[in-house]
């Protein structure tokens, strides 16, 4: 049984109600904890609290520029009012919201109209310079203009999408042939880096020509081809001209000692004295190769450091006899290793006879060969402990699996002499 009743509410059985208005149906928002009368004013309090923020938001759209951002505000009140527990004249707070977001759809329908008509300029300004060749200057204003479009409010939907690919495909064709431009560029540029140097590659093998005529002859045809290659970036260019006007200026500097009949004295050529001592290197390692002694292995190590001090400059390396004197040495190390191995179990190996040293050697060799190849291919598919792999060169170890094989053939060869 009801004993409290007002226009928006009542009190039964120790619980209070909201009556039902607009399409909410009554419910509950409370309980009776002093007296009824208690209680109905006390929420009727609480709806004037309501109302007050219903009236500081109508204030603060009113007062602000952008009032288009406060409609999500508007919806937010609207489920507050829908929920809030208290007594009072609801209908009238929703009408009042009802007015303000009557007000706010048609500022934002003006905007929008506003936003679409920016939106459509913007994208005559891009399209009238998306197929400008100045690619700084054009990519300055078409940064410009993005900005500008990321700061205008949104339009209809019916020209979302429109709008926006216009606008992306205009910023896709400028970027598009800027992209093509320098990849073209450059690829100008490394061909004429390449004739540069081609040219030069040719220079350099007259530096130190004695057929002094011939050789005038040669180097002025590329001093003619040179004019003709093009334009590079700078930078690039002063290290290929400074290279060219070298080989030029030894060359003919030697030239008028010829041409003026005094004695022309062949200058030192570092790429020839460079090699004889590369040659000299690998022969004494491989003089070294079966030895396997302390001493033979100190010489060894001796001439690798030799090595790395006489191939200093890299242009001066000669690529075959690298691979020669790194073959050479690998297998100096990797019969090193064989043997303390092997005298580890045999100490008296030296006394064996020949044949029993090949089967002793050919046996740990494919067992140390079998290892390598099993550490290649955990290496391969990533399988090594962390530590390990982080340290394991596997070209390296290729190359020495590579030196282990041909040793393990030469054992094997010298088995059938037996």
């Amino acid at each position: 049984m009801r004993t409290k009743e007002t226009a928006y509410g009542y009190v039964e059985d120790g619980k209070v109600f909201l009556k039902s208005y607009l399409d909410f149906p009554e419910r509950q928002i409370g309980v009776v904890k002093e007296t009824d009368e208690a209680a109905i004013e006390y929420f009727e309090k609480r709806y004037e609290n309501a109302k007050e923020k219903v009236e500081e938001l109508k204030k603060l759209v009113a007062e602000a520029e952008n009032k288009g951002s406060y409609l999500m505000k508007l919806i937010h009140m609207r489920t507050y009012l829908a929920e809030f527990k208290g007594l009072g004249d609801f209908p009238a707070l929703f009408e009042v919201l009802d007015e303000v977001e009557e007000e706010l759809q048609g500022l934002v329908a003006q905007n929008r109209v506003k936003n679409l008509q920016i939106k459509q300029e913007l994208i005559k300004e891009a399209e009238a310079i998306m197929n400008d060749t100045n690619w700084e200057d054009t990519t300055k204003k078409l940064q410009d203009i993005k900005q500008r479009w990321i700061k205008t409010g949104p339009t209809s939907k019916e020209h979302t999408e429109a709008l926006e690919n216009s606008f992306n495909e205009a910023f896709k064709t400028f970027f598009n042939n800027r992209k093509q431009y320098y990849k073209k560029r450059n690829n100008e540029i490394k061909e004429k880096i390449s004739a540069y140097k081609r040219i030069i590659d040719q220079a350099n093998k007259l530096k130190y020509s004695d057929k002094f005529d011939d050789s005038a002859v040669t180097l002025k045809k590329l001093q003619a081809e040179w004019k003709k290659v093009g334009k590079v970036p700078h930078s690039k260019m002063k290290k290929l001209w400074d290279r060219f006007k070298k080989i030029n200026n030894d060359f003919f500097y030697r030239y008028k000692q010829y041409k003026s009949g005094a004695s022309v004295i062949k200058p030192f050529n570092p790429s020839e004295a460079s090699k004889i001592r590369q040659e000299n290197l690998c022969k004494k390692a491989e003089s070294l190769v079966g030895i396997n002694t302390q001493e033979a292995l100190g010489e060894a190590k001796s001439l690798l450091m030799q090595w790395k001090k006489t191939t200093s400059n890299p242009k001066y390396i000669d690529k075959a006899l690298a691979r020669r004197f790194r073959l050479v040495c690998d297998r100096i190390f990797e019969e090193g290793y064989l043997i303390r191995l092997i005298k580890h179990k045999y100490p008296d190996f030296d006394n064996k006879p020949p044949f029993q040293q090949y089967k002793i050697k050919t046996s740990y060799m494919r067992e140390l060969i079998r290892r390598e190849e099993q550490s290649i291919h955990l290496a391969e598919t990533g399988k090594l402990p962390e530590e390990k792999q982080n340290k394991y060169n596997l070209s390296t170890q290729k190359r020495k699996l590579q030196v282990k094989k041909i040793m393990l053939y030469e054992f094997e060869e010298g088995l059938k002499n037996f």
